[in-house]
């Protein structure tokens, strides 16, 4: 199946058809020439490939857990309702079915499903940022789609954040040169609430701003490192922790930080 078209910014479903020889033969090229051009984009596909070649492996545990009795039943009710409909189902890739089952995992809007085991011992804000990273990861153009990014929506975001975490902001605040700003919502991981302030660079793609509360009282200066593929900018003000996460150039990345660390001073 190969009728669906890729562009860059690539997300994770465009590196797992060409993975699988599904991608178009003109974007299948030009996704090679982007290959060898990008180191973030070369990385991503590394990880997808030592990551599918074990895809029945992860999933095995689901699966054994599984009210599969009860699955099945409904299974067999739904096709007897819906006959029609059968004869779809055996022509799903693999690329469609993992993209069904990152959907999923984006879906709920806490964080700790995707906790992994770890020998490293992580302070509490290197694991939020961790998580922050991972969930962004996700992300690509098509996510922030059908965002509602109205001026109500954005405000309603915005008061929640106020409410929930204690942290004004405005519109204007927000402003990023060539970047649209997309969506604003609470997320949460454990007892923790973060922040979500997400916009659709022209460039790169989705971009987030991930604040949570962090009870150190000491300013610090802007940080960079990278986590699961993605370019991280850090710093603690007043008593948060402000995270920007993107697939930008880290230089880039950090002048947008660098402006939004003045706005929400």
């Amino acid at each position: 199946m190969k009728s669906i078209r890729f562009i860059a910014p690539y997300s994770d479903e465009a590196i797992v058809a060409w993975l699988d020889g599904e991608m178009h033969a003109t974007d299948a090229r030009l996704f090679e020439i982007a290959l060898g051009q990008d180191e973030q984009l070369a990385q991503r596909t590394d990880a997808l490939r030592l990551n599918l070649a074990d895809f029945p492996q992860a999933f095995a545990p689901l699966l054994k857990d599984a009210p599969q009795f009860r699955m099945e039943k409904q299974l067999v009710e739904l096709l007897a309702r819906q006959p029609a409909i059968t004869h779809r189902v055996t022509g799903v890739s693999r690329r469609s079915l993992i993209a069904a089952s990152l959907s999923f995992l984006v879906i709920g809007s806490g964080l700790g499903y995707f906790t992994r085991p770890t020998t490293k011992v992580q302070s509490e804000s290197e694991k939020i940022r961790d998580l922050e990273a991972q969930y962004m990861s996700l992300y690509s153009a098509e996510t922030l789609l059908d965002a509602d990014s109205s001026a109500p929506a954005l405000q309603r975001g915005l008061a929640r954040t106020a409410q929930d975490i204690g942290l004004e902001a405005n519109e204007q605040q927000l402003v990023l040169q060539g970047a649209e700003l997309k969506m604003v919502r609470m997320l949460r991981y454990d007892s923790t609430s973060i922040a979500q302030i997400a916009w659709m660079h022209a460039d790169f793609g989705p971009m987030a701003l991930c604040i949570s509360p962090d009870p150190r009282p000491v300013s610090t200066e802007l940080n960079n490192e990278q986590r699961h593929t993605m370019n991280l900018v850090w710093w603690h003000s007043k008593k948060y922790q402000f995270v920007l996460i993107g697939r930008n150039p880290a230089s880039q990345l950090k002048q947008s930080a660098l402006t939004l660390q003045a706005a929400l001073a």
